[in-house]
């Protein structure tokens, strides 16, 4: 059998969940900064929201795409 590169549904959910935990990597790095030894920094609700929503959203949706991907191709 010929070697055969990932599949396209594998590469999209791989790519949706580096992407995801990338962004909260750097969001936790630039509040880390943001935030010093002597003084803290104090973010709209909102904002707080969409900084854990957004990524974590990227984890699900790459998980999603794995499953159904995988199904489809049962």
């Amino acid at each position: 059998m010929a070697a055969q590169g990932m599949k396209p549904y594998v590469k999209l959910a791989s790519t949706l969940v580096l992407v995801g935990t990338g962004l909260f990597s750097l969001e936790q790095y630039g509040l880390g900064r943001l935030e010093g030894p002597n003084h803290s920094v104090h973010l709209d609700g909102n904002l707080l929201s969409l900084l854990v929503l957004v990524p974590l959203g990227l984890v699900v949706a790459g998980a999603l795409v794995f499953v159904v991907g995988k199904l489809r191709r049962l």
